[in-house]
């Protein structure tokens, strides 16, 4: 169409405006953290750092233009094995503690999903849909860190486990929901911790509940995990002996979920409402660890951004003669064959979505977050005057929620009692 080729043939860019820059920062969204005996090493920013098990200064340890996810250390603490997308594939790396080059351990085009190491630190678990034949469904494999041909452990399907210290048991979850976008579910998708004997091959429910259990992690015969099963329904820290007994909640988070929690020598780290905690063990006192990482934030920095390939929705107007166009949360005027594009919101620091025109082709109506909440806005099609909330009520403010609404993918609708239909 005429009105694409235009769009796609100017040369949009957007400024982003940010904040002044700072050298050094509290770091929050810390992500994916193990403790060794000295350090913790985490995820910021898509890349690893480390920091000491007091807190302070961290140290970037990774800055390739892939992302890395779930740094390990290995039980001498000496390397740090993640999982890495280098080479357009996530696969299985390994790093000394102090930085270097990354050695590649896996090799295939399936997504290698590090869990941890073994307790000799000899070979490397990892998840793997390599053969699973179903993409979303992992099985467990054992590499060397120094490559070669992986072992698939005799489990069906496996997503997040650990192996206890006498290397003999594995308990593990079958389903993921660690990435999932969902909270406090309860279906077919909760997973139960599994315990699977590794030599005689005998499998038995650790746990068998309703809500999520998963993370498993090995502290001699307890066995510690995450699960959204209490009163306030967050995911906090529990344990249970590997028989079954003496279950517990051991944090009690009340309105942050725990994520991602590890073990290492004497304690457990995790994130929780984007802040580092350390769990003492055996005390299991918990601790704030305060990170602050030292960066150029060059990815913050004012700059201009071309759009013309992010086009998310659109919204022809009531004459045929322009559309608008929402492209990473900006909205845009685009004429269909002659004239000039308009920017209408240029906002940098808030998102645009689904433009609606109105019927007399005056005025538009989308969703921004502006305010911090997600809310229908009105603005004149010229893009002049302020933006605010429609001046509507009752039934006419009822049929244009319905109206925006079915023009985005999330097909909300609203009713009136004196539309029923509607």
């Amino acid at each position: 169409m005429k009105f694409l080729r235009t769009f796609l043939a100017a040369s949009f860019c957007l400024v982003i405006s940010t904040l002044p820059c700072l050298g050094q920062i509290d770091a929050r969204m810390l992500r994916h953290p193990h403790v060794s005996d000295k350090q913790i090493a985490f995820v910021y920013a898509g890349d690893i750092w480390v920091v000491d098990r007091s807190g302070g200064t961290a140290r970037r340890l990774s800055s390739p233009p892939g992302e890395e996810l779930f740094p390990r250390f290995s039980p001498d603490g000496a390397r740090i094995a993640f999982s890495g997308r280098y080479d357009g594939n996530l696969d299985v790396f390994v790093v000394s503690a102090t930085g270097g080059e990354p050695f590649r351990v896996t090799h295939h085009p399936g997504t290698d999903r590090l869990i941890g190491w073994t307790p000799d630190g000899r070979r490397l678990l990892f998840a793997s849909n390599r053969e699973s034949g179903i993409q979303a469904v992992a099985q467990f494999y054992l590499v060397s860190p120094e490559g070669g041909l992986p072992e698939r452990l005799p489990v069906p399907y496996g997503a997040f486990g650990a192996i206890s210290d006498d290397g003999r048991t594995l308990a593990y979850t079958t389903k993921n929901v660690e990435t999932r976008t969902w909270k406090r579910y309860r279906g077919g998708l909760a997973p139960d911790i599994w315990l699977f004997d590794l030599e005689t091959y005998a499998s038995s429910h650790l746990t068998d509940h309703e809500a999520n259990d998963y993370q498993p992690m090995w502290s001699g015969d307890t066995i510690y995990f995450l699960s959204d099963r209490g009163p306030a329904q967050r995911s906090n820290l529990w344990a249970v002996k590997k028989d079954g007994s003496e279950l517990r909640q051991v944090t009690f988070f009340e309105h942050v979920d725990i994520a991602f929690p590890s073990i290492g020598p004497c304690a457990i780290v995790f994130e929780a409402g984007g802040v580092l905690h350390l769990m003492d063990l055996p005390s299991e006192e918990v601790r704030t660890v305060s990170v602050d990482v030292v960066t150029d934030q060059s990815t913050l920095r004012a700059r201009t951004e071309k759009v013309r390939n992010l086009i998310a929705s659109a919204h022809i107007s009531p004459t045929g003669r322009r559309v608008l166009l929402e492209a990473r949360g900006e909205l845009f005027s685009v004429p269909a064959e002659h004239g000039f594009v308009r920017a209408l919101t240029r906002s940098s620091g808030s998102a645009e979505r689904f433009p609606a025109w109105s019927p007399d082709g005056t005025r538009i109506a989308f969703w921004s977050d502006e305010s911090g909440d997600y809310e229908l806005t009105v603005m004149a099609a010229d893009g002049f005057g302020e933006a605010g909330p429609p001046q509507l009520s009752g039934a006419r403010l009822s049929v244009s929620l319905v109206l925006v609404a079915r023009q985005s993918e999330d097909r909300l609708y609203r009713s009136h009692p004196d539309h029923p239909d509607l």
